[in-house]
């Protein structure tokens, strides 16, 4: 019996796991379904995704956070292609491309890659050169050109970094060029590693009836066993009383019979003379 319970248990956990790893969005109006290898750190265990795949709600809008940069708001997701289309909320592209360090993450740009050069100059350069506006001022003025442009006095060297596109005026809005695509391998622990944890932590959980009673199905499941085993005593029992009944009826049958043959022994036995004999 008790095994019986443990893999009704088991099977009742592994579905309510299941069921809460369905895709899931941070709005009805949302049609950006988050799943496997993503998950909603909010809103679902961490075994429904891999490590550096946590998303957030924020505002009822799907973002994805960068240790480098910050967050960015999550446009669309194709798991076909791989791809996450994003949109930087501070409206300056360029300000990602600068700062945005995907070296330690499952992600990459989803474009093909070309190194450009950041430079901040107290002048502003020829009308053919556009400065990036997010990112100067009145006294500054940003640029990005290519890595054989050779730099004026007037101008200091910021970065030079691998981007998707330089800037454009018809290119600046605040999502061109903010494609990547993932690589699960580069994931801290892979599929096969998160199964096994999530293994190594159903077998604790079985341990801790307090955690295994705060899942509803599972507290479902575990009332309807008790019921079961209850029925299955009470049948015991019933069983058991019968043949005690029917025992005692046998004894009870048994009495006369045993009073009928003392009574014809008593009958048979030869009784006492009142009459003494005389000795001779």
């Amino acid at each position: 019996m008790d095994t019986l319970i443990f893999i009704l248990i088991l099977h009742v956990k592994a579905q309510a796991h299941t069921n809460s790893c369905s895709p899931i969005n941070c709005s009805n109006g949302s049609d950006i379904n988050i799943q496997f290898p993503f998950r909603l750190q909010e809103f679902q265990p961490q075994h429904c995704g891999l490590s550096g795949f946590d998303l957030h709600c924020k505002q009822n809008k799907t973002t994805v956070h960068f240790p480098s940069y910050g967050d960015l708001v999550i446009k669309s997701i194709s798991y076909d292609l791989k791809k996450l289309d994003l949109l930087d909320p501070k409206n300056c592209v360029h300000q990602v491309f600068l700062n945005l360090n995907l070296s330690h993450t499952p992600f990459s740009y989803y474009y093909i890659l070309k190194e450009y050069q950041y430079l901040n100059c107290s002048a502003q350069l020829s009308a053919s050169f556009l400065q990036v506006p997010c990112l100067s001022g009145f006294k500054h003025h940003v640029y990005v050109v290519e890595t054989s442009f050779v730099m004026p006095d007037f101008c200091s060297h910021v970065k030079t970094v691998g981007i998707p596109f330089s800037y454009s005026p018809f290119l600046s809005d605040n999502t061109f060029g903010l494609g990547l695509t993932w690589n699960m391998e580069k994931s801290q622990d892979s599929i096969a590693t998160k199964f096994t944890t999530s293994v190594q932590q159903e077998a604790g959980q079985f341990k801790k009836l307090s955690d295994i009673a705060n899942d509803k199905a599972l507290a479902c499941i575990i009332l309807f066993i008790f019921v079961v085993v209850m029925l299955l005593n009470i049948k015991k029992l019933s069983h058991s009383t019968k043949r005690m009944e029917v025992e005692k009826e046998k004894e009870n049958q048994k009495e006369p019979h045993t009073a009928a043959i003392l009574g014809d022994y008593e009958a048979l036995k030869p009784k006492d003379n009142p009459w003494p004999m005389s000795r001779c």
